[in-house]
């Protein structure tokens, strides 16, 4: 089976080599027409070169006599030609130049020679195989020929080494894509194709393969990683059931409504665990149940952060709440407070005792955005690409009370996008973050009360 960049120096050998011999043929087909045009010039100024010295020598001796003899003699040796000379009624005078060696001549009509306007006499021209002239014509094609040859073949070697030369360099990130596939079928992601100069097809098709072994290798990951946070997820509560229901059987913990109670609490942390779970596959594959109404997102934000007050109150941490009015939009309220209080949840959780939490509402031409913002701890530039992934946390050692299971921003990010909304989230370590989310504005919505904000510090520091 032959290769591809052999198949392809093939094709270019095949289109040069045809090139080639094509322009060969017009080459010499084109000299040839050139010249026998430039042949039969040279013999027609012969011709007249030579009736003019006919005319020259039958003037000097008023007639056919040694004048002539010598000029014609000497023209037919030198041209290698044979001249027949012929008086005014065609009678065969003389020739001069006959070779015994000469086998074949061409036959020339009869040239007549004026002398002040009267015929006074005839020539006639034969040229044989053996002449000079025939063989400087022959020369001259035989070298044309063997220099066209000579260069055809340089020309060929030349076609033959760069299509190969070109056919490889063209091939080989192709060959590089079709082994690199080959090791990630067996699962060796981490190759990768040496990038290509230039900013052609090749160089944009090695750069697409990379990425997508990229996101594989990242995919894969992300694989064993879920498998990982879900065992270890679910490890807790179940390894916490077991040993409570082992110590009841056991007789070693009495089962009191107090640690019946306890055993509730995991198996309820187990049931939210699974739902959020559940929630985060169904956000990410976009088939969520939502609802779409006319609502205004002021007015969800605001419920969803009085709930909250309290909680940041108990931790000592500012909430102000900056809501334009009639931020209407269609969707679902109890996706958007969800979503709000996940956000809130998460600000609260990284944000120190004396800190400050803002969330905001407003309308910016045919979009509505939402903003909650926080003076917490900030995210890391190396987990900020990935706080929407499924159990991701920047920090993997900290507590599951502080750090929950890395769920919410996935189905926040889900909640959104089922809005056609778009999520954004700004952070630097140590100055805070800042989640911003658009919605399109519901159409034909009431713009009253557009310019009109309510703001609050309501449940503020404790």
């Amino acid at each position: 089976m032959k290769r591809i960049w052999m198949k392809l120096a093939l094709a270019f050998m095949a289109v040069g080599a045809s090139g080639i011999l094509m322009s060969a043929l017009f080459s010499i087909k084109e000299m040839e027409i050139h010249f026998s045009m430039y042949v039969d010039e040279v013999r027609e100024q012969q011709h007249r070169d030579l009736v003019a010295a006919a005319r020259e020598a039958y003037s000097m001796d008023n007639g056919w006599g040694k004048s002539a003899d010598v000029q014609l003699d000497a023209v037919s040796h030198v041209l290698g030609v044979e001249v027949l000379l012929y008086d005014r009624e065609q009678r065969l005078i003389k020739r001069y130049g006959n070779h015994p060696l000469f086998r074949q001549a061409d036959a020339v009509e009869k040239l007549p020679v004026t002398l002040d306007g009267h015929v006074v006499g005839y020539l006639a021209v034969r040229r044989y195989e053996e002449s000079p002239m025939r063989g400087v014509e022959a020369h001259f094609r035989q070298a044309h020929a063997s220099a066209m040859l000579w260069t055809m073949l340089v020309l060929l070697g030349l076609v033959v080494l760069v299509s190969v030369s070109v056919a490889r360099t063209m091939t080989r990130p192709l060959v590089r894509i079709s082994r690199a596939a080959l090791d990630a079928a067996r699962g060796k992601l981490s190759v990768r194709v040496p990038p290509v100069r230039g900013n052609d097809e090749l160089a944009d098709l090695v750069g697409s393969f990379n990425h997508l072994i990229a996101s594989l290798e990242r995919q894969e990951e992300l694989r064993k990683r879920l498998t990982s946070d879900i065992a270890h997820e679910l490890r807790t509560p179940l390894n916490t059931l077991l040993a409570q229901t082992e110590g009841m059987i056991d007789g070693v913990w009495e089962a009191s409504p107090e640690h019946l109670e306890a055993t509730r609490a995991e198996v309820l942390r187990l049931i939210r665990l699974v739902s959020d779970l559940d929630q985060a596959i169904r956000a990410e594959s976009g088939v969520l149940e939502m609802e779409s109404r006319p609502l205004d997102l002021s007015d969800v934000a605001e419920t969803t952060a009085d709930s909250m007050s309290a909680a940041f109150a108990k931790k000592g941490v500012a909430l102000e709440k900056r809501l334009r009015t009639r931020a209407m939009i269609a969707g679902d309220r109890q996706r958007l407070g969800q979503v709000f209080a996940n956000l809130l949840s998460n600000a609260l959780k990284h944000t120190p005792p004396g800190g400050r939490v803002s969330i905001e509402v407003h309308k910016s031409g045919d979009d509505v955005h939402a903003v909650v913002k926080d003076s917490g701890s900030g995210i890391s530039a190396e987990d900020l690409p990935h706080v929407f992934e499924r159990f991701y946390r920047g920090d993997r050692s900290r507590n599951r009370e502080r750090g929950g299971a890395g769920l919410g921003l996935t189905i926040v990010k889900g909640i959104v996008e089922a809005h056609r909304g778009e999520i954004r989230i700004d952070s630097e370590p140590g100055a805070g973050t800042t989640v911003t989310i658009r919605f399109p504005t519901l159409p034909h919505a009431d713009r009253g009360g557009d310019g009109q904000d309510s703001e609050s510090n309501g449940n503020g520091r404790a």
